[in-house]
């Protein structure tokens, strides 16, 4: 029979790699999603159940955000190397031109080339 598997909230993970078997009490403090554990010595310890500050992420505006991401690029510190960045903003260039004339050679081959009635046929209408 399976057993049910509550999942564990990160604080816990985290204070129990802090502290391990100095524990006495863990409780949770879902206002500011806090786990808190109370240790031997009658010490206090708190660890966050996010990864990352909510609160902090929050308050960053888009515009920040983006200039934050624009220093990286400067930087060089982005996970995607600048090479490769204008590496694809070159073959995206590209591309769009290519798709652009193709699009607009067929357009004019139509304009052209294209008998009314036969394009009123193909559309089940006639003109």
């Amino acid at each position: 029979m399976r057993l049910l598997h509550k999942a564990m909230p990160l604080g816990e993970d985290i204070l129990l790699a802090r502290h391990g078997s100095n524990i006495v009490e863990m409780t949770q403090d879902r206002k500011n999603n806090l786990t808190r554990a109370r240790l031997v010595d009658g010490s206090i310890d708190t660890a966050s159940n996010f990864l990352v500050n909510l609160n902090a992420m929050a308050a960053v505006t888009p515009a920040e955000r983006f200039g934050k991401v624009a220093g990286d690029y400067t930087a060089d510190r982005l996970p995607v190397s600048r090479q490769e960045i204008r590496f694809m903003a070159k073959l995206t260039g590209i591309w769009a031109v290519a798709s652009t004339a193709f699009i607009g050679a067929m357009g004019w081959v139509i304009f052209n080339y294209g008998d009314p009635g036969s394009l009123g046929g193909l559309m089940g209408t006639s003109f």
